[in-house]
């Protein structure tokens, strides 16, 4: 009974999908631009500048979002472990 039930679900979310009347891509106004060619850089300005700066401070770097939160939320209790018989 479950599995016919599921059955029908499936079904019945696919042909609504296929029922949908899909989205039309509208057009874009593009822009044309002429191309100019530099020889070399004597004009241009690329210098960069670096201010060096006494104050130290301290950043931790996370490669998830929420790395803290499941760090901390991983701690282990001795009632973790299952009792061996």
């Amino acid at each position: 009974m479950k599995a016919i039930f599921t059955l029908l679900i499936i079904i019945f979310a696919g042909a609504f999908a296929m029922a949908q009347n899909p989205q039309s891509d509208d057009k874009v106004n593009t822009i044309e631009m002429g191309i100019v060619m530099v020889d070399s850089l004597n004009g241009t300005d690329y210098k960069k500048t670096f201010t060096i700066t006494t104050k130290t401070e301290i950043t931790r770097l996370y490669r998830y979002k929420n790395s803290r939160v499941n760090r901390e939320l991983a701690f282990i209790t001795h009632k973790s472990y299952g009792k061996l018989a």
